[in-house]
Parts: structure tokens; sequence; C-alpha cells
């Protein structure tokens, strides 16, 4: 089995889809917004440039 075989395998078996990782991300933001509101608007102000 060569390096491609093993990051296919990983891509297919292991890595999270998009649709999940979007929705884990969201939450983390949502519980961010409840508990320091204050840093997670500095953030989003940052990352908006």
């Amino acid at each position: 089995m060569t390096t491609f075989d093993y990051a296919q395998v990983f891509e297919n078996e292991y890595r999270p889809s998009r649709r999940i990782r979007r929705a884990v991300a969201r939450v983390v933001w949502a519980g961010l917004f409840l508990v320091r509101p204050a840093l997670a608007q500095r953030i989003w102000r940052e990352r908006r440039g």
C-alpha cells in the first residue's frame, strides 16, 4: 500500500465530512457568543477585516 492509498483510506473512512465540520464550527461559535460575547464579536470583526 502506498502513501496515496493510506491518504485515500483516511479521506474515505476517518475524516469527518464537510457538513459535520461546519455544524461543529457553528455550535462552537454559538457557544462562544453565549459565554463570551465581547470576545466573539472581536474575533468576528478581525476575521472580516
